[in-house]
């Protein structure tokens, strides 16, 4: 499903239609999720010794508990938010560090020369997680999405959205072409159209 926040974000043009959202695996922010949860266990296991200061355990108790939750809601939002959202029109590509860095770039698809991924090393092979690439013409850069799940369905949803948007851009030119002959058809009259052509 895809997601509305997410949508809204990327202020789609006229006739554009959300098509796909992929998202990194959660496996990326594995540390976090430990770190944070290994601190919260420690709060509750100190919890009895803790609650027994009192003046000085029961804020450090809750301070456990709030950086716990921080880093556990820093590690979501950033899995949240880093992500391509696939268009008929375009593909955008969202970073997420922390709560407040964002980047956000975009590519039509007339410009993507190659899409592509790879699954490498033991945790690729394990969760069957792979990278995926795209190369833009022009630039030596290329778009990375690290460990996705389903990368080759969403390397052959990128080149199928790439091939409907040539081939509707073909037929708007097409389309263009008809009506520009028809416009020079009425201008000159349908005999000398006729014999331009010659037909």
């Amino acid at each position: 499903m895809l997601n509305i926040v997410l949508i809204k974000k990327i202020w789609l043009k006229k006739d554009e239609l959300p098509i796909l959202v992929i998202r990194s695996s959660l496996i990326n922010w594995f540390w976090s999720w430990l770190f944070g949860g290994l601190i919260l266990i420690a709060a509750f296991f100190l919890m009895y010794y803790l609650w027994q200061q009192r003046i000085w355990g029961i804020p450090v108790f809750i301070l456990m508990i709030l950086i716990s939750l921080f880093i556990v809601s820093r590690a979501y939002f950033e899995y949240y938010y880093t992500c391509w959202i696939l268009t008929n029109l375009r593909l955008v590509d969202f970073y997420q560090q922390g709560f407040f860095h964002r980047e956000t770039s975009e590519v039509i698809y007339d410009k993507i020369m190659e899409a592509y991924s790879k699954r490498e090393g033991i945790i690729g092979g394990l969760f069957n997680l792979g990278d995926i690439y795209v190369g833009i013409s022009g630039s030596k850069a290329k778009l990375k999405l690290k460990r996705v799940r389903g990368y080759d369905r969403a390397v052959a949803e990128i080149i199928l959205q790439q091939e409907n948007y040539q081939s509707n851009l073909l037929d708007e030119k097409e389309k263009r072409a008809q009506f520009l002959l028809l416009k020079i058809k009425n201008k000159i009259g349908s005999k000398v159209f006729n014999d331009l052509i010659g037909s």
